[in-house]
């Protein structure tokens, strides 16, 4: 099962649950941490699928991250993706 750590990049106003710059998040495969929102997780499951699966991002600094994820609510909160372990 892949692990990924999602890491809060960047909160350009407010966000109904409060995240804050530089807070991580580890999620097992595609269980999230309890609490963790809804919304933001729709927007990253399909990248989540993907690193999971063997996707590469060439262009990112490191190519088993995926960074500038902007969440649904007017791209107020942005994320990254980083995959941890993969399937084994």
């Amino acid at each position: 099962m892949p692990k990924f750590e999602i890491e809060v990049e960047k909160v350009n106003g407010r966000c109904s649950y409060s995240y804050k710059k530089g807070e991580k998040f580890i999620f097992n495969g595609f269980d999230t941490p309890d609490g963790f929102c809804g919304g933001a997780y729709t927007m990253l499951v399909p990248i989540l699928v993907a690193l999971g699966s063997g996707a590469r991002f060439d262009f990112e600094a490191d190519p088993i991250c995926k960074t500038k994820m902007a969440c649904p609510d007017n791209g107020n909160v942005v994320f990254k993706v980083k995959l941890l372990e993969t399937i084994e």
